[in-house]
């Protein structure tokens, strides 16, 4: 069962650009109630439409994004290493005078001089340090990517607390309003009562008191959800008169199919222990090539070469006169100083850090976790007690106003009665509200 709220409504600003495209958008998308609030210019905004406009707008989540298409270049420019290069060159040179060139075992005298070349090499072996680079910037390109859709969740989970926020203002102010209009008939219950001496002026003073409290609480309302709207702007990126309807119908927590604890502790895999796990691999692969610094390189090499005194008048004489090789080329570094041991044990070390990151990084999402299920719990719990607080509210603020109105009850009993509904209608919004940030915040530290 859905309970439902009145939403309320703010004027869209005709300049703002930004709430026109918002305006075009949300109108297109909209239906039954919203097709009518279209019709009035004042576009409905939906929790999942602010998560859609945040992510495309976000200038984090953008430069995330650059990130993991940066490190995927880089993966891709890795495997030029276990592939051939290729060179091609010519060149054409002039002297002050004629010079003695060879060709075919015959002489000649020319000013000019002619060459082309071509040369193409393949690494054989490189003491599997390329293989190992290649996975490496395969896992950077993994982590890169985790922490783009870790961002993506990060911006998707602060809206969704933004946007509650002006849920929860919207409804606070249906309360306050509800709580004045409360008043100012208690007022005049009062102000009868004073008038035929049942009522003292002292009563009548405090019901004005009362009355006035309950304005500056509605003033204030409306201040925190105005406070609470420009945040949500603030974050979409639009002007912060920009105005929008919000979906203040929320279902209640649902007490007893709340899944176990257990369910969520079995498999956590958010992203902040992926990447830990990817960073830890990634620390292995360089401890392992750290030591692949002390085997030889091998590599595979070939050449052509021809040159002359004039240019050649076709293709035929350049591969009659043309020169080839190919040959192997073995180097092994005996001796380069320290270097290699530091860089061992640099990587070892960085080894070492990387293991204790990824345990602390477990230990610290398992505790989140179990941070966020209690609060979610806590908050069902608090929405089932604060349901039954309004409803016995209700019924001591009947009564005790119909014993006031007979003289059996004080006007402090009356005041009692309805600050007791107000503070039960409050706690029972900020039960259902805390119960679905902390759901939120839960699917996001579960990487689900």
């Amino acid at each position: 069962m859905k309970k439902s709220f009145h939403k309320k409504i703010f004027t869209l600003p005709t300049s703002s650009v930004a709430g026109f495209i918002l305006l075009v958008l949300l109108c297109a998308i909209s239906s039954g109630e919203e097709v009518q609030n279209a019709q009035k210019n004042i576009p409905l905004l939906t929790m999942s439409q602010a998560e859609s406009i945040a992510i495309a707008q976000n200038t984090d989540v953008l430069s995330a994004k650059a990130q993991y298409e940066k490190t995927a270049a880089a993966y891709l420019s890795a495997w030029s290493s276990f592939l051939p290069s290729a060179s091609a060159s010519a060149s054409w040179r002039r002297y002050d005078r004629e010079m003695i060139s060879f060709r075919n075992d015959e002489m000649f005298y020319s000013k000019d001089s002619y060459s082309l070349g071509l040369s193409a090499s393949l690494p054989i072996f490189s003491g599997g340090k390329d293989f190992l680079s290649l996975k490496q910037m395969g896992i950077s390109r993994d982590v890169a990517f985790i922490s783009y859709l870790d961002k993506i969740s990060q911006v998707s989970a602060d809206v969704i607390s933004y946007y509650l926020a002006v849920v929860q203002s919207s409804m606070e102010i249906e309360i306050a309003q509800q709580s004045l209009d409360r008043a100012l008939e208690e007022q005049k219950i009062v102000d009868e009562k004073l008038s035929l001496g049942s009522a003292s002026e002292v009563e009548a003073s405090k019901m004005r008191v009362q009355v006035a409290q309950k304005k500056l609480a509605l003033i204030q309302a409306q201040n925190n959800l105005q406070r609470n709207r420009e945040k949500l702007c603030a974050k979409l990126n639009f002007p912060l008169d920009t105005s929008f309807v919000v979906d203040t119908t929320l279902s209640p927590p649902p007490v007893v199919k709340i899944p176990p604890l257990t369910e969520f502790l079995s498999d956590i895999e958010n992203r902040t222990v992926k990447q830990a796990k990817l960073n830890l691999r990634i620390a292995r692969l360089e401890r392992t090539s750290s030591y692949l610094n002390y085997l030889p390189r091998l590599s595979l090499s070939a050449n052509w070469s021809w040159n002359g005194a004039d240019f050649p008048d076709n293709f035929s004489s350049i591969a009659d006169e043309g020169s080839f090789s190919y040959g192997l080329s073995l180097s092994w570094t005996l001796f380069s100083g320290t270097s290699r041991i530091g860089e061992i044990k640099s990587a070892s070390a960085n080894f070492l850090q990387n293991s204790a990151t990824l345990d602390n990084t477990t230990i610290l999402a398992e505790q989140n976790v179990r941070e966020a299920y209690r609060t979610m719990t806590e908050a069902a719990a608090s929405f089932e007690l604060s349901k039954a607080q309004v409803e016995d509210a209700k019924l001591t603020l009947s009564a005790t106003k119909k014993r006031y109105e007979l003289g059996s009850a004080t006007l402090l009993e009356l005041l009692d009665a309805e600050l007791s509904l107000e503070q039960a209608q409050l706690q029972k919004i900020s039960a259902i509200v805390g119960y679905y940030r902390a759901r939120a915040q839960l699917q996001y530290l579960t990487g689900k």
